[in-house]
């Protein structure tokens, strides 16, 4: 009964208050992000959109299960993608992960199982096909297949998110801290204190970085509580790139070639899924919509 509670009130919250679960990556020239589609699905069939320059977004991949989520990982050209869906009939959620390339179809690496972790929620990486490394807050796990999970490295600070970034490092995130790790655990570098502590009229008074990534030496932040799009430099000087404006809320950000992809979502009220918004930056000069229609006029 519990649980049954919990699975219902999650997908309330969902649908009032979040985007739909997942993340956007780059790959090469392609950037993937998850959705869902159509936009005002009311059953939440998940989708993949891929987008290059030149080019509408399009539906890359489309899940048969109502109730569903895709996130994303790639090293180097391959893709890894967690389908989840939700059993009504059973009360429990089920995942699944596909290996895929651009321009190939997904192939069934792990079939379904069973999932109490919420694997991939908060960013996932696998360093081979048997194995995946990923975060369920506050700690970060090693799973084999056909195993448990387990601890893989206690890094002495609660993580919300992972993602696979330049040079073999994972960046992990925190609600007010970044770390860049290599994949022996080694913290090659670290940013604290990344929130605004007297940030007034945060949405849903939810203060945090919702999402980061990290190339070259820059930072580049979806600052949730402030309603912005940051970057640290190389030098340690942070910088707005981008101010939202009510209801968009930053939620995603990746590095793309000669460019930053900025992912918000407007936030409404009443049931209805949050409309996004995507921006390709590459200066204040040059802010491309891609996706959705942003609040703020855009030059082109």
């Amino acid at each position: 009964m519990k649980r049954l509670i919990y699975c219902g009130l999650f997908c309330l919250l969902q649908n009032l208050y979040a985007h739909p679960t997942g993340n956007m990556i780059s790959v090469g020239e392609y950037a993937l992000w998850s959705y869902i589609y159509p936009l005002d699905d009311p059953d939440h069939h998940a989708c993949i959109m891929i987008w290059s320059q030149g080019n509408s977004p399009e539906i890359f991949i489309k899940s048969e299960h109502p109730a569903s989520d895709y996130m994303l990982y790639n090293r180097g050209e391959d893709i890894y993608i967690i389908e989840r869906r939700y059993l009504a009939s059973s009360d429990k959620f089920e995942i699944r992960i596909l290996k895929t390339r651009i321009g190939e179809q997904p192939v069934e690496i792990w079939s379904w199982f069973e999932d109490n972790w919420r694997i991939g929620e908060g960013g996932f990486v696998m360093p081979s096909d048997e194995q995946i490394i990923f975060t369920r807050f506050p700690n970060i796990y090693s799973l084999n297949k056909g195993a448990e999970p387990a601890i893989w490295f206690d890094f002495g600070f609660p993580l919300k998110r992972l993602r696979a970034v330049h040079n073999n490092n994972l960046l992990l995130i925190g609600e007010n801290a970044c770390r860049l790790i290599g994949m022996n655990g080694t913290i090659v570098r670290e940013w604290n204190a990344l929130v605004d502590e007297n940030v007034k009229n945060a949405p849903l008074n939810i203060n945090q970085i919702f999402d980061a990534d990290y190339r070259d030496g820059e930072l580049l932040l979806a600052y949730w509580g402030k309603r912005t799009f940051d970057i640290i430099t190389v030098e340690g000087i942070r910088k707005i790139i981008q101010q939202c404006r009510d209801p968009e809320t930053p939620h995603w950000v990746a590095y793309i070639k000669n460019g930053k992809l900025l992912f918000a979502s407007k936030l409404l009220f009443g049931g209805q899924t949050p409309k996004p918004v995507l921006l390709l930056y590459r200066s204040q000069e040059e802010i491309r919509p891609i996706w959705g229609i942003p609040s703020v006029q855009i030059k082109p």
